[in-house]
């Protein structure tokens, strides 16, 4: 069972340091990725089977939120005919790239949490 305010507060905390490390001019797209995913993992407190299935869809909400802004300023740049080459392929890449992050911080959450509970329960 989907977990939805879990996943909605992650999700803004993913695009949060998306935004700041855009802002800065540094690229933080992963790490707000990996860090939303343990967030999501650590809040629903379920099994990997769980943690999974919440980073990837925190994976693909901000995958598409991220590819989007990306579309966005190539189309600034002036660079909209170029899209059908190789910069969509690199896009596409970078969505499965950021699934496969989140996925992997939604198992480190559950992990944590699930180390958390057992050390408090002994």
């Amino acid at each position: 069972m989907v977990e939805w305010r879990p996943l909605v507060i992650s999700i803004f905390f993913a695009m949060a340091v998306y935004f700041v490390s855009l802002v800065s001019g540094q690229s933080g797209g992963f790490l707000g990725v990996l860090l939303g995913g343990a967030v999501v993992g650590y809040m629903i407190d379920g099994n990997i089977k769980d943690g999974i299935l919440h980073g990837a869809i925190l994976g693909i909400v901000t995958g598409l939120i991220i590819v989007a802004i990306l579309i966005i300023q190539l189309a600034s740049y002036g660079l909209t005919s170029a899209l059908s080459g190789a910069i969509l392929q690199s896009i596409i890449y970078l969505l499965i790239m950021e699934i496969i992050i989140a996925i992997i911080g939604g198992v480190f959450g559950i992990l944590i949490n699930s180390e958390s509970l057992e050390s408090v329960e002994t």
